[in-house]
């Protein structure tokens, strides 16, 4: 961690250094963290790029105000580098010039007329030469003999504790600032989550009734609003859209929006290189709420700036002019000549208020109709990969959206937007998941990132920023989740190892015997790890010099291991879970072959070791499906032998019956046959 300061102190040791050395110890009885060069350059290191570090790491630049210290050419490159960080700049009035006599004592070989010399370039009082920052600062005054100094040092601590947060984020992000651009700005170094939202935060801070102490310099700006465009996949609020000759003009747009928080795509910085210049182009309008175009006679005549117009009004996107320089607007193309323009070429300040006005105006609607665009192109991409439809909560929203998108006359909703809602309300709610994805607010920028690329990549998440629709029981949501997950991926980090309900989320999911996965995106102690965290070897996201994707990669490979066996851990969870919520009624049991399957399933598992273990739930629902089943094929049998009694029973009596019957038939046709041809007496007799 880099070592903060309250204060610099630049002094003229010729006639401040006892006065500098008296200030220091005094602050530092305070309890305050002081860098005063005579204690803190270290011996053996570069004297001017310590200097120049210190000024970055100090909230406020002490100037102790001299004839020697105003015509020193090292504390003129101190005040420079203070002037240059934008720093709270402090000025201590000490001495307002010296004598002949103690310059005579300090120069004894220098004579009467080298004095007058002296004199006359001013160098023997701190007025002539003063820099014209430290002039126009209110000062503290600090003079021998004149002022009290207890008291002008009350006023000074008074001072340093006025607006003292505001100032420490100053530096914290300037010296953030600085490692990113020293390290070729390259993404590792931004900020990020609850840190990166601080920095957004204070970039908008405003002083409407007083002078700020100190301003953000073009760095800060940069820094936080990459950092903001970083954490949102590089959408960004404006995307500039001008001429090649308009370049300067542009950067000066850029720069006034950017220190307004509001994140800016141009392609001379956000083109990376051996990319599709065309295709990132089209990315960046995608990806934008607005479009802004400087309207100047070399962008009507520009083909590029044609060809981004007319890919901009096919998506229906919000279209800026800025007139920065006089055009004859009968050229202006009859795509867009019918917009009103912000006219810059009168008053630029007045027309960059008049932007930022405008750009604020249905904001959210704007950045709605953006995500949501890209979100649709990302799905045509994919060829229509149906992990990245929308769902629950966010489908919830933007169907809310597309309502008020019918509603309106200009920048409507595209064709794509339509279908993608559409197709997306078919998809009915899955039974099984791949990832449930836990994580602390703290790291939602990061947590957002992954998940999407998860669902790139084609795996189904259940994210409660997208996966919850509002009015639910939010946090029976969560453990439904959980329990459709094959995966429970936890986001290592100091707020996610701390957070309450983070280890909720953790108890549930171990008692469900989820396979674990753990993600280290921000350093933790490991003592403060929960236990069943601790068990798992975590994928340490900072390797690789942080690539995303190197990262990534091992992810999705430890997802993907023995991958049905993990789902078939859930199907069988889920029903087991289903079974105890019903008071274990025996019509929730597994059937037939499915019961079979189960238990061979089991048996295969414990046999090998596999991972997750089987919860007791899990074992007991498929052990009582198997007794269930083994009582049910006794049963069966025992039925079967009955129904075989009873068959026989029947087919005796029917063969009895069937036997009497004929015997009586038999009967009665012989009676029949005596009726038909009777004995007479006579016959009788003569025989």
């Amino acid at each position: 961690m880099p070592e903060y300061y309250n204060a610099f102190i630049s002094y003229g040791r010729a006639d401040s250094k006892s006065f500098a050395t008296k200030l220091y110890e005094k602050l530092t009885e305070n309890g305050l963290k002081i860098w005063f060069d005579q204690n803190d350059i270290p011996l053996e290191v570069d004297f001017q790029n310590q200097i120049d570090d210190r000024i970055a790491k100090a909230d406020n630049f002490l100037f102790i105000i001299t004839p020697h210290s105003v015509n020193y050419h090292y504390c003129l490159k101190e005040i420079n580098h203070a002037i240059k960080y934008n720093k709270r700049i402090i000025p201590l009035l000490h001495v307002e010039q010296i004598t002949y006599e103690i310059w005579q004592q300090r120069n004894p070989q220098c004579t009467l007329e080298q004095w007058e010399i002296y004199r006359q370039q001013g160098k023997h009082s701190c007025f002539p030469n003063m820099h014209p920052e430290i002039g126009r600062i209110n000062w503290i005054y600090f003079r021998e003999n004149i002022d009290d100094f207890d008291k002008s040092l009350t006023d000074l601590i008074e001072l340093f504790n006025r607006h003292q947060d505001y100032v420490k984020q100053h530096t914290n992000i300037l010296v953030k600032a600085l490692d990113w651009k020293k390290n070729q700005k390259q993404t590792r170094y931004l900020l990020i989550s609850q840190e990166r939202q601080a920095a957004a935060q204070w970039l908008k801070t405003k002083f409407a009734e007083e002078q700020p102490p100190c301003i953000p310099t073009d760095l800060h700006c940069e820094f936080i609003c990459e950092s903001e465009k970083n954490a949102n996949n590089l959408m960004t609020q404006v995307f500039l859209t001008f001429a090649e000759a308009d370049k300067n003009m542009m950067e000066q747009i850029r720069k006034s929006l950017i220190r307004e928080g509001i994140t800016v795509w141009s392609y001379n910085t956000d083109i990376q290189t051996r990319k599709n210049f065309q295709q990132e182009i089209r990315r960046g309008i995608a990806g934008a709420d607005n479009v802004i175009y400087l309207l100047s006679p070399e962008a009507i005549k520009s083909e590029y700036c044609q060809q981004e117009l007319t890919y901009t009004l096919s998506m229906n996107k919000r279209i800026i002019s800025l007139l920065i320089s006089p055009t004859d607007v009968t050229q202006i193309s009859s795509k867009i000549n019918n917009l009103q323009f912000i006219d810059l070429t009168k008053s630029e300040s007045q027309g960059i208020d008049k932007l930022i006005k405008e750009l604020k105006q249905e904001a959210v609607y704007y950045q709605q109709h953006k995500i949501l665009l890209v979100k649709a192109l990302k799905w045509v991409e994919q060829n229509r990969n149906l992990n990245i439809l929308l769902r629950g909560y966010n489908l919830e929203k933007y169907q809310s959206w597309l309502e008020l998108a019918r509603s309106r006359a200009v920048n409507l909703a595209t064709d794509l937007q339509i279908e993608f809602i559409a197709e997306s309300a078919k998809q009915p709610p899955n039974l099984a998941l791949d990832v449930f994805v836990s994580y602390s607010r703290a790291d939602a920028d990061f947590a957002r990132r992954l998940n999407d690329a998860l669902q790139t990549y084609g795996k189904t998440t259940c994210f409660d920023q997208e996966s919850i629709a509002t009015g639910t029981d939010f946090q029976q949501e969560i453990y439904r989740g959980i329990e459709k997950s094959d995966n429970f991926l936890f986001i290592i980090s100091p707020e996610s190892v701390n957070s309450p309900y983070c280890a909720d989320e953790v108890e549930y999911a171990k008692s469900l015997n989820k396979r674990f996965i753990t993600v280290l995106h921000r350093k933790v102690n490991t003592a403060e790890l929960h236990p069943e965290l601790a068990k798992v070897q975590w994928l340490d996201f900072n390797r690789y010099g942080g690539d995303f994707y190197a990262n990534f990669s091992e992810l999705v490979r430890t997802l993907d291991t023995d991958r049905k066996y993990v789902r078939e851990h859930t199907k069988i969870s889920q029903k087991a879970l289903e079974w105890e919520k019903n008071g274990k009624n025996v019509d929730l049991l597994l059937q037939g072959k499915e019961a079979v399957k189960a238990y061979e399933w089991l048996r295969a598992a414990e046999q090998k070791g596999k991972k997750p273990l089987l919860s007791g739930l899990l074992k007991e629902y498929i052990l009582t499906t198997k007794v269930e089943l083994e009582l049910k094929n006794k049963e069966f049998v025992l039925q079967e032998l009955e129904l075989q009694q009873k068959r026989a029973k029947l087919i005796l009596f029917a063969f009895l019956l069937f036997m009497t019957g004929f015997f009586i038939l038999l009967y009665v046709q012989a009676n029949s046959q005596s009726e038909e041809y009777p004995v007479t007496p006579s016959e009788s007799n003569s025989r």
